[in-house]
């Protein structure tokens, strides 16, 4: 009996042993085992954030970046001169015609010589023509006195009798000059468009002529007194 005990006593001994060995073995594991690095974690935490968003982030700085640029100014376009007023082609001379006055007599152009000729071909049928009658004679009462000569060719106008009570009643008060028979001053408008390059396609046509009898400006249609002047002044 005493054997049974002591056998029992015994076995409880070495399993309580065993127990505490596996207990501090366990211990050791734990006490072993490494602390995580905060910093590799803070790393692993950057490599996870997906692409696109850091994409999107640098988006977002160039578009802020592009709104503090200052924008551009545009240039404003060069204007086109679409007016029809023509320098461009060589001096020539002005063609020589005869014409009448409205008193009858028989004008030859080479009569204005030395002088500045304002020669315009219009029309008393013609609008725009008889837009440009007032400052025609603001310049003539102007000028006259230092050179100026304007002359006006009325084409296709009916008889010298309708031309001259139309001038009457316009008070025109420079030379006006018409056809001594029959179409001599659509023939002279044709000669004056032909070397110039303007044609004879409408009226008021004018033709700007210097002392030495060279044409040195065209202008098809009406212009303000204001433009003429501009341009008569440096050859008085």
């Amino acid at each position: 009996m005493k054997i049974y005990y002591i056998i029992l006593s015994l076995f409880v001994l070495f399993s309580c042993g065993g127990d505490s060995t596996s207990d501090d073995k366990k211990v050791n594991l734990l006490e072993k085992k490494p602390i995580k690095n905060l910093d590799a974690d803070k790393n692993v935490i950057k490599a996870k954030i997906p692409k696109s968003k850091k994409i999107s982030s640098k988006r977002t700085e160039n578009k802020v970046a592009s709104k503090r640029q200052p924008k551009k100014i545009k240039k404003p376009k060069k204007r086109v001169n679409n007016s029809n007023t023509q320098t461009s082609f060589e001096k020539v001379k002005a063609p020589d015609f005869l014409l009448s006055d409205l008193e009858g007599n028989v004008i030859d152009f080479s009569a204005y010589e030395g002088q500045v000729v304002m020669l315009t071909f219009w029309g008393t049928w013609c609008g725009p023509c008889r837009k440009e009658i007032p400052d025609f004679i603001k310049l003539y009462d102007e000028y006259n006195a230092e050179g100026l000569e304007i002359v006006g060719i009325a084409v296709q106008s009916g008889t010298a009798e309708n031309i001259k009570r139309f001038s009457e009643y316009y008070k025109i008060n420079y030379p006006i000059l018409t056809d001594i028979g029959e179409n001599e001053s659509y023939k002279a408008f044709r000669d004056y468009g032909t070397v110039t390059g303007v044609g004879t396609r409408a009226v008021p046509t004018t033709f700007l002529i210097d002392r030495e009898g060279y044409i040195v400006k065209t202008y098809r249609g009406a212009r303000p007194g204001s433009v003429f002047y501009r341009d008569l002044k440096p050859y008085l």
